[in-house]
């Protein structure tokens, strides 16, 4: 079936800013820290960086129809950009998350589907469906993945072209892995055609024994372990970080032993209390889960210069 896009060839893919001075690095005393905001982005987070391809990609094959499970963000996103562009996008949704964007979903016309599952059952669910009716399928881990890896990429060569220079630590954020291991296939690429002399070490941040990335690399696994989902304390701060199976976990974990990075457990009340900051003394807007990149950083960077990478706004999100 042929699908029409209304795609304006003038029309910019999504980009972010990179702050070089912040008031709350001043008040950190962390001056070598800067800020990748990716909440500058249309729906508030990196995902757009996919979301927009996967979209574009869906159309160009012809169909009418993409799918994808998501915690929020990324169906926000999806969800964006396919009535953007003309086709109908279906979100599954863990039903008893907190949906903090389920309205902004439904105001981009999407259809929802809600089942009482676990983010990664859900996935397979939504993945199960979209074989049977032959949609286009975006989720985590799909046949379609190669393209968050072209998406994400994007934010390294992004920061190699506003620094003109390689930072010496990248910190990040991590569920399912994608994000980190998609900015070090972009600074891998720099490297491997001798447009830079280095890559940075990668820091990978995620919720109190959360996250099996850095269960794994704590524990100095080589091949990633999945964790018991009965033992994971999911809040509605942490929400966007919690994983038990990361879809491309395996790949992340061997990121941060290529580069000699780092991984670290970050608290609720350090995100929380950080992104209280950020909107105190920059007035900027981040998603709490997402400053665990920036506690992180705070406990292994020193003098070098790292950029962190802020992979979502707060102005979908209040603690109650």
């Amino acid at each position: 079936m042929e699908t029409e896009a209304n795609i304006d060839a003038e029309d910019e893919p999504p980009g972010s800013p990179l702050i070089r001075e912040s008031n709350i690095g001043n008040f950190l005393d962390k001056e070598n820290m800067l800020l990748k905001y990716e909440g500058a982005n249309p729906t508030g987070t990196q995902k757009d960086r996919i979301s927009r391809k996967h979209v574009e990609n869906a159309i160009s094959k012809g169909y009418d129809r993409i799918s994808v499970a998501t915690c929020g963000n990324y169906g926000a996103s999806i969800a964006y950009y396919a009535e953007k562009y003309g086709i109908k996008a279906i979100i599954g949704i863990p039903s008893d998350y907190s949906n903090i964007r389920y309205d902004e979903i439904k105001e981009y016309n999407a259809d929802i589907i809600e089942k009482p599952l676990k983010y990664e059952e859900m996935v397979e669910y939504i993945r199960d469906l979209s074989n049977k009716n032959n949609w286009y399928d975006a989720s985590p881990g799909s046949k379609n993945k190669k393209i968050d890896i072209e998406g994400y990429s994007e934010i390294a060569y992004e920061i190699y072209n506003q620094l003109s220079y390689i930072p010496d630590y990248i910190s990040i954020p991590v569920g399912n892995g994608t994000t980190l291991y998609g900015i070090y296939r972009g600074f891998y690429d720099l490297y491997k055609n001798n447009r830079t002399d280095k890559i940075p070490e990668f820091i990978a941040s995620s919720t109190v024994n959360g996250n099996p990335i850095i269960d794994s690399f704590l524990n100095d696994y080589k091949k990633i372990h999945e964790i018991n989902p009965e033992n994971i304390m999911e809040t509605e701060i942490n929400e966007p970080l919690v994983s038990y199976r990361s879809y491309d976990g395996q790949n992340a974990l061997n990121v941060l032993y290529k580069t000699g990075g780092k991984a670290v457990y970050v608290t609720d009340d350090e995100m929380y209390e950080l992104s209280r900051d950020f909107k105190k003394y920059d007035d900027l807007s981040v998603l709490p889960a997402s400053t665990a990149a920036v506690a992180a950083a705070l406990r292994i960077v020193d003098d070098e210069t790292c950029v962190i990478v802020l992979t979502g706004s707060d102005k979908i999100w209040k603690r109650q």
